[in-house]
């Protein structure tokens, strides 16, 4: 099961959550622009002695592709 917590677009931040519930595990997706803003979600969240664990990364809309490229790595190579 996933849930989306969004509460304003293009976020520089996205954490999956996951939660250990009766049903089974549960995951949340929340979207934020402060790093320092994490710990907020995760004592607003469901009770965190059941969190599973929290995957932080950059929300990208290219997934970090352009950032760790062959193609970028030759430009910054060249403008050295």
């Amino acid at each position: 099961m996933s849930e989306v917590v969004t509460l304003f677009a293009d976020k520089r931040w996205k954490a999956v959550i996951d939660y250990r519930t009766e049903e089974g595990s549960r995951s949340l997706e929340h979207y934020f622009e402060e790093i320092a803003d994490l710990h907020l979600i995760i004592e607003h969240g469901p009770d965190w002695n059941f969190l599973i664990r929290c995957t932080v990364t950059l929300n990208r809309q290219d997934d970090g592709e352009e950032q760790n490229s062959v193609e970028k790595a030759l430009r910054q190579e060249r403008s050295f």
